[in-house]
């Protein structure tokens, strides 16, 4: 029984010591990980392991499309590019103290001092893209806009405002701000969060098509998305 315990323990003292060597078998991971005299702090060092090893990544861009209606057909398409980011990438550096490493080695020393890579991901200006389209047949438009899910909370709403039908467009668009945000909590419940935020956009472009179709019905210019 004793000769057992023995061996248990000189297995696992061996076992530790093999995995102490596969971290400090070389000259780069004791340049990151020993602790001789002239290396910088343990602490300085795990934080340089920690810069070189984060990683930072371009969010998916979003492109919306906002819709500028007119009288008589003029088409055109114009994309309104996102302001450009002008700071260039800097190649990350190596420590002077790490000088037996290259970057594997030196990636490799400081996941032996227990640094893990990290990505953090940057969000990317969206892109505009401007559309123009004749100004007709605007409310059957804006009906067909509204999903499945959003109609029995227009048709609730309607009435409240006074409004003829969900094709009286004159009516909801006048009183679009609280119009909207009345019906927002019903929809909330009704729809997604994702059809939710369309909404409220595509019943401005309806209104604008409206004030283009039918001029001097409701004030000249709705704001655009």
């Amino acid at each position: 029984m004793k000769c057992t315990i023995i061996l248990a323990l000189a297995s696992l003292a061996m076992g530790s010591a093999i995995e102490q060597r596969a971290c400090a078998g070389n000259n780069c991971n004791r340049q990151v990980t020993g602790t001789r005299a002239g290396l910088p702090a343990l602490a300085t060092r795990a934080a340089d392991c920690a810069s070189f090893l984060a990683v930072t990544v371009k969010g998916v861009q979003r492109t919306i499309t906002q819709t500028h209606f007119v009288a008589v057909a003029t088409p055109t398409v114009a994309v309104v590019a996102p302001r450009q980011d002008t700071s260039s990438s800097v190649a990350k550096a190596i420590p002077t103290y790490a000088s037996s490493c290259d970057e594997r080695a030196y990636e490799s020393a400081c996941a032996c001092a227990g640094v893990a890579p990290t990505t953090t991901t940057v969000r990317v200006p969206r892109a505009t893209k401007v559309v123009t389209a004749v100004a007709t047949g605007c409310a059957a438009m804006a009906v067909s806009e509204i999903p499945a899910c959003g109609l029995p909370c227009f048709e609730e709403k309607l009435a409240d405002y006074g409004c003829k039908n969900i094709f009286d467009m004159e009516c909801q668009c006048s009183q679009i701000e609280t119009f909207g945000w009345e019906i927002t909590a019903c929809l909330e419940i009704n729809c997604s969060h994702a059809v939710v935020e369309e909404i409220y956009p595509n019943a401005v472009k309806g209104c604008n098509c409206h004030a283009v179709e039918f001029p001097g019905a409701l004030p000249a210019e709705f704001p655009t998305y």
